[in-house]
């Protein structure tokens, strides 16, 4: 059969846009296709951690250049109390318009890609079993086009998953809503900080973006969503002006658009692959957004994924190629899979004993003399029925100098 394309890729934003990119610069011959047109907004964590992916796929610094401030410390407000601490890497936060648009530039400068926006996919063709191609709807015409592959980057609900039967394993349903919106005029702190608000078992968010813009989010509990839908706005500002400071830095703040609410991400991974088909990015792989991995997430299965088709045009087997992508994918998503489940898993509303406790704590440096030696060993008693925790804390502190006795 002659092939129009060596691959079809539906979906493009970060996993299935930074594929093209990626394959494209090998010599595949890529369609790609999205439903929307660009730039478009859509939901997202934007919590852009590893830099490194953006640097290879040649748009860190047009998307730094865009104003975007670099964010190298994090705080963490328990009532009226905070801690903060220097991360190990800085972190940008772009709006997803912004990143898309320019991954879709990337990919449409190689002359390998072709890009199709406003345009669906309608169902798989087949023979003897084997996908090989596409029914697609692009402004309202209908088309076909055919490929060796057609990949899935068309998120949680994928319908080339639903199509291609694949199934999912260590499901958990959705476990918290989230409500985020984009707002000017917040009152800055002295320099960009990620700020988390763990607040009556809420879980409040701050991601300074470009100058003069940052992110507002809300994790909350699941019986608060409808009403809180009834009038969006109103009940988000009112959540967010209960957390230390806010209400203050929001006076003069205004939304941008609309909030934006979801009643929760499903958690799961789907079998990545079949004959003819693959998947990526949340169609593959989905937890909740509360830990800010989803972005990254995505992009690192968009590279291991360029890798297995490498290693196929140096000879290995399509399934021995795809096997090792998803043993890869699970063995490094696993971990912050099961860090997030646990996470969502143990917010509760602290006891007015507990808050206590750690507001005098917290404004008393000699409790802090006492405490600092015995940190490590208190912390890794205190989680050793999830020994995975301890383990990544240990793994993060080795950035800043941390050596095991």
């Amino acid at each position: 059969m002659n092939h129009t394309y060596d691959i079809i890729i539906t979906g493009a934003r970060a996993a299935g846009a930074s594929l093209a990119v990626l394959l494209g610069r090998m010599g595949k011959r890529v369609l790609l296709v999205d439903k929307a047109d660009f730039p478009s907004d859509t939901l997202s964590t934007h919590f852009m951690s590893h830099t490194r992916f953006l640097e290879e796929l040649g748009i860190l610094q047009p998307l730094e250049e865009t104003g975007l401030r670099k964010v190298t410390r994090m705080r963490t407000y328990i009532g009226q109390s905070f801690m903060e601490g220097p991360r190990p890497a800085y972190t940008i936060i772009p709006k997803r318009d912004v990143l898309d648009a320019m991954l879709i530039e990337q990919a449409e400068a190689l002359d390998t890609v072709t890009f199709m926006p406003r345009t669906s996919a309608r169902g798989l063709m087949k023979e003897g079993g084997r996908v090989i191609g596409l029914h697609l709807e692009t402004e309202g015409r209908a088309c076909t086009a055919y490929s060796e592959w057609v990949a899935g980057a068309d998120g949680k609900n994928s319908n080339i998953a639903a199509w291609a039967g694949a199934q999912k394993y260590r499901e958990t349903k959705p476990l918290r809503p989230v409500l985020y919106g984009y707002y000017t005029g917040v009152e800055p702190l002295r320099e960009p900080v990620t700020e988390i608000f763990l607040h009556e078992g809420r879980i409040g968010f701050v991601f300074p973006m470009e100058k003069n813009r940052d992110c507002l989010g809300i994790e909350i509990h699941p019986e608060e969503f409808a009403s809180m839908m009834k009038a969006p706005k109103d009940t988000f500002e009112q959540t967010f002006n209960q957390f230390y400071g806010m209400k203050q830095r929001l006076k003069q703040a205004s939304l941008q658009g609309k909030i934006i609410g979801t009643p929760g991400m499903p958690n799961f991974f789907r079998n990545a692959y079949g004959e003819g088909w693959v998947l990526l990015g949340d169609a593959g792989h989905s937890k909740d957004p509360s830990t800010g991995l989803g972005i990254n997430d995505a992009f690192l299965q968009s590279f291991l994924l360029a890798d297995a088709f490498q290693q196929m045009d140096e000879g290995v087997d399509w399934k021995t190629a795809l096997d090792r992508f998803q043993k890869q994918r699970d063995e490094q998503l696993l971990p912050g899979f099961q860090l997030t489940l646990d996470y969502i898993h143990s917010l509760r509303k602290w006891t007015s004993n507990e808050m206590a406790l750690f507001q005098t704590i917290a404004a008393n440096p000699m409790a802090w003399n006492k405490l600092m030696p015995h940190l490590g060993r208190h912390l890794k008693e205190d989680t050793k029925d999830f020994p995975l925790f301890y383990q990544s804390v240990e793994w993060e502190a080795s950035s800043f100098g941390f050596r095991k006795d």
